[in-house]
């Protein structure tokens, strides 16, 4: 090739320079030159490079079914851990609940019957405030966090749904939307809605001229959008409406009459996400905020660096045993309802505190370990947990345990062998603000033991 192009070069000049009849001067004649050059030594793309979409996230939570979707139109089932690109449409079944997280460590958490598309999402390391995001809810329930991009680039995010345009001011909020109406609520900061026009097009970035704005200090309030006469108004917060992923049905496949009815009273704008996991519960609002009924307690000896168990007999005091590992054990304070009934609601439970040691299996001594990482996930509307701890011991190394299962109607979970091999354990308070879990992770030098406290709150 490098002969070839050589040769070319060659003739280009002697052609350039020689020519008695040549009617270019001679600094048409470099212009010339340097087009040749790049011509010759441009490198084309691969295939691969031409078609290879930008990765822009990862699947981090799938219960049920979701589906993602390309220009293509190949199609693809997602799992934990599955990369998501630009220009993907996820969608999400009758019963299917998935949560994305972006390069940009914003989330995305996508309810059932929804479909979402991926429309732009660049995030710019180096200069953040040159990043630039798009989605387009097609229909369905989303649930949005800002990452580093939009904090950094709030005018440049946009989310679209099929009547409207929704800027944000570094956000956490929910929209439900359907052909021709919309609701939304704020957990936190403050979104701005208007509808698409001529003005106000779907390929824009930011918010729109002379929006709505809705924040999180106007108090217990949404804002329902209507493609019809009566645009917009600000409505009280009806939970219900934004928690579902459809007029006739729940986050649940499973549908009874009484699903259908919010709780009574009405909540301010920061209790939406308590207020959505109890919704359908027969109690009072100020019901809802129980204090943590949860107590942990240890069959033996207190462990190097314990600072959460009790001894046996005082955390039975007025409490029942739930799970146990054989180390320890979680107590729980009865309460006036027999089951956790929340019916819908997809959270991400935060680690309140947590503990891990590390057992030598030479000496079956325990010495202190470090607990790296924790997550936990609760799907109230299918009953389904699933949890992410990371772990490091100098003499273990480090080490990763991961469990999903069921939630039983008493809310108690299992995953694996909690007691003479890996897995976790838990329990959920009835009002579904609280939990506890206790897990062990076997390694080839000995056993990480931990427990962990959780809210919701």
């Amino acid at each position: 090739m490098r002969n070839k192009m050589n040769k070319s070069i060659e003739v280009c000049c002697s052609w350039a320079l020689f020519s008695g009849k040549s009617r270019y001067s001679r600094r048409s004649w470099l212009v010339g030159m340097v087009a040749v050059l790049l011509a010759l030594t441009a490198v084309p793309l691969s295939a691969e490079e031409q078609n290879n979409p930008d990765e822009v996230g990862q699947v981090t939570l799938v219960i049920g079914q979701a589906l993602a979707h390309n220009k293509k139109g190949e199609q693809r089932s997602l799992k934990r851990g599955d990369s998501v690109y630009v220009d993907e449409t996820i969608e999400t079944s009758a019963g299917g609940h998935v949560h994305l997280r972006f390069v940009d460590e914003g989330t995305v958490s996508l309810r059932p019957n929804s479909r979402l598309s991926i429309e732009l999402y660049h995030y710019d390391k180096q200069q953040p405030k040159n990043s630039a995001i798009r989605f387009n809810l097609e229909a369905g329930v989303v649930r949005s966090i800002s990452g580093k991009a939009t904090q950094a680039a709030h005018d440049r995010f946009r989310l679209n749904t099929p009547i409207t345009a929704i800027g944000v001011l570094g956000t956490d909020f929910v929209v439900r939307a359907e052909p021709e109406k919309m609701w939304a609520g704020v957990y936190s900061g403050a979104i701005a809605i208007a509808p698409l026009n001529t003005q106000c097009t779907v390929d824009g970035l930011g918010a729109c001229a002379g929006a709505t704005q809705l924040s999180e200090a106007m108090g217990s309030v949404m804002i329902e959008f209507s493609g019809g006469k009566e645009r917009e108004k600000i409505v009280p917060l009806d939970p219900a409406i934004i928690s579902k992923a459809n007029k006739s049905g729940s986050d649940s496949s499973k549908q009874s009459e009484d699903s259908a009815s919010p709780a009574p009273g009405r909540i301010n704008a920061a209790e939406i996400k308590a207020a959505d996991v109890a919704s359908n519960l027969d109690i009072a609002p100020q019901e809802q905020q129980l204090p943590n009924p949860f107590a942990w307690a240890r069959w033996g000896d207190q462990l190097p660096g314990d600072a959460m168990s009790q001894p046996y007999v005082t955390a039975q005091e007025g409490r029942k045993m739930t799970v146990n590992n054989g180390v320890f054990a979680l107590f729980r304070t009865p309460s006036a309802l027999a089951e956790v009934e929340p019916r819908a609601g997809m959270y991400d439970f935060k680690l309140a505190q947590g503990q891990v040691h590390f057992v030598d299996n030479r000496d079956q001594e325990s010495s202190l370990a470090k607990l790296d990482a924790a997550t936990l996930q609760v799907d109230f509307g299918q009953r389904q947990f699933n949890t992410h701890l990371e772990m490091s011991h100098s003499l273990g190394g480090s080490a990763v345990l991961d469990g999903a299962g069921k939630i039983e109607n008493n809310g108690v979970f299992n995953s694996g062998n909690v007691i003479n091999g890996s897995g976790v354990a838990g329990a959920i308070s009835t009002d579904g603000a609280y939990a506890g879990m206790v897990f062990q992770k076997k390694v080839e030098m000995g056993t990480f033991v931990g427990i962990t406290d959780w809210t919701n709150k």
